[in-house]
This record gives C-alpha cells, sequence and structure tokens, in this order.
C-alpha cells in the first residue's frame, strides 16, 4: 500500500493543551468565545496536522488550538478537528500501539491545521 500523505509523520509524546469550542462551527468566532480548556499528548505530528490522546470529548470540525513546546520551540497551531474517538476503537497502527500501555487517555483526536507548520525535526520531539 503505497503513502498517500503528503507530509511525513513524525511520531512523539509531547504533552499538549488545547482550547476547544463548542457550539455551530460555522457561526464560532474564536476571538470572542470562552474555550474550553484541555490536556492531553501528541501521539504524532506533520506539517499539516496532529494525531492527540486526551480524555476530553469533542466534536468534528470544530476548531481547535493546540500548545506545546519542543526541545527547541513554543508552537500556538488553530486547526480544526477531523475525526476524534475511544482510542480503543481506533484501528490506526499508533493507537493500537499506545494504546496498550503508554497513554492514560481514552479518547483520541485527529487535528488538520489551519496553515501548514515547519517542518520539526524528530531530534526536537520528546518519545519517550
Amino acid at each position: 500500500m503505497s503513502e498517500k500523505r503528503l507530509y511525513g509523520r513524525h511520531q512523539c509524546f509531547e504533552k499538549i493543551e488545547f482550547d476547544y469550542y463548542e457550539g455551530n462551527p460555522d457561526e464560532i468566532d474564536t476571538s470572542s468565545t470562552v474555550p474550553e480548556k484541555c490536556k492531553g499528548h501528541m501521539l504524532d505530528l506533520s506539517r499539516s496536522g496532529a494525531f492527540l490522546v486526551t480524555d476530553s470529548r469533542v466534536a468534528i470540525n470544530m476548531p481547535v488550538r493546540i500548545r506545546f513546546r519542543t526541545k527547541t520551540a513554543r508552537y500556538d497551531i488553530p486547526g480544526t478537528i477531523v475525526r476524534t474517538g475511544l482510542l480503543r476503537n481506533n484501528p490506526s497502527e499508533i493507537a493500537r500501539k499506545y494504546a496498550a500501555s503508554r497513554v492514560k487517555e481514552d479518547a483520541y483526536i485527529a487535528v488538520r491545521f489551519s496553515d501548514l507548520i515547519e517542518e520539526i525535526g524528530e531530534s526536537d520531539l520528546d518519545k519517550s
């Protein structure tokens, strides 16, 4: 099976905080709406998106803002939730790998960033 992704994904285990918005995604003004504050871990990252685990329940198509830091920089990235569900029901390889041993969180969130971010080198990401 050939890789369909445009940008390579980097496995990681970064602590994250994120703001999650509720309501009608077509009507939310993220500059004036008070978001829910949430935490979790990022399990993989690319220039166009990320795969997160959390205990927070969210809905697809909602705006989200992810904050994390690497060994060399801090990031505050807006995006949109494109998939979500319970980690134990996710068939992806990375979810299966972490679900059994590493993460305490029980839900996953796939986020597409609003704009491409610069490439973050694997050596800058926490893998532990």
